[in-house]
C-alpha cells in the first residue's frame, strides 16, 4: 500500500520509521487503534498528560507499567510538569525516552516559553537521567561485601577489655565493651563471652581473642 492510498492518519506508520506515539487525550481504546496502525519494532508509546503546566498528581507515572504491559512495546514520558523530578522517576520506572519542551528562555514569546526547561535545567536532565541509567543498569550483590572488607575491617566493632582483667577471671558484663577497630572478636559475640574464663591476665582496652579464653 503506498502513502497516496491511505488516510494522512496513517501517514507516519507508512513510512516504515521508527515513530513516538503520544498518547495526550487518548483513552484506551483510541490508543488500541492508534497502535495497530504500525510495526510494533518501530514504536515507543509515551504517557502524556494534557495539561500546561502539568501537576504532579496528573503525571500518570502508572500508565508506564500499564502500556508496556498492554502493548510489549518500550515507554516514554511527554512530560508537561516544571521540573525534572517526574522524567528522573519515568526513567528509574523504565522509560527509554523523555520528552520536554525547551526554550533558551521563559521570557520569550509564546505559550510554550514558560512552561519550558531552559539550557541549564536541560543539563540537569541529561545528567541526571545519564546517572539513573547507570545505577539502574548495575545492579548490586548485597551478599557480596568484599570490596568494604578494609572499610569493615575499621568501622565495626570488637570485644575489648573495658578493665584490667586478671587471669583466671570469670568475665561479667561490667567487664567488657565493644571498640572500633573490627579486627578482634566481632561485638556480636559479646553475649556468648559473658560467663567465660579467661586464661591469662588482659590490660584494659585490650582487643580480646578466643585463645584468650578457658
Amino acid at each position: 500500500m503506498t502513502v497516496d492510498a491511505i488516510s494522512p492518519r496513517c501517514l507516519a506508520a507508512a513510512t516504515g520509521k521508527p515513530a513516538l506515539l503520544s498518547s495526550g487525550m487518548s483513552s484506551w481504546e483510541e490508543l488500541d487503534r492508534a497502535v495497530a496502525l504500525f510495526r510494533p519494532e518501530l514504536l515507543t508509546l509515551l504517557q502524556c498528560t494534557s495539561e500546561y503546566p502539568c501537576p504532579y498528581d496528573q503525571v500518570g507515572l502508572n500508565v508506564l507499567a500499564e502500556m508496556r504491559e498492554r502493548y510489549g512495546l518500550p515507554v516514554g514520558l511527554s512530560d508537561h510538569t516544571l521540573t525534572n523530578y517526574t522524567s528522573f522517576a519515568a526513567v528509574a520506572l523504565g522509560a527509554t525516552v523523555v520528552e520536554k519542551h525547551f526554550t533558551f528562555s521563559r521570557l520569550m514569546y509564546g505559550s510554550d516559553a514558560r512552561h519550558s526547561l531552559e539550557p541549564a535545567e536541560l543539563g540537569d536532565l541529561v545528567t541526571g537521567i545519564r546517572a539513573i541509567e547507570a545505577a539502574v543498569a548495575s545492579p548490586v550483590d548485597k551478599s557480596d561485601a568484599s570490596r568494604f572488607a578494609e572499610m569493615k575491617a575499621t568501622f565495626e566493632k570488637s570485644v575489648v577489655a573495658a578493665t584490667d582483667i586478671e587471669a583466671g577471671t570469670t568475665l561479667a558484663a561490667a567487664h567488657l565493651t565493644v571498640k572500633r577497630p573490627g579486627t578482634g572478636l566481632p561485638s556480636a559475640c559479646l553475649p556468648d563471652i559473658v560467663g567465660r574464663r579467661v586464661a591469662r591476665a588482659i590490660p584494659r582496652d585490650t582487643l580480646l581473642d578466643w585463645a584468650d579464653l578457658a
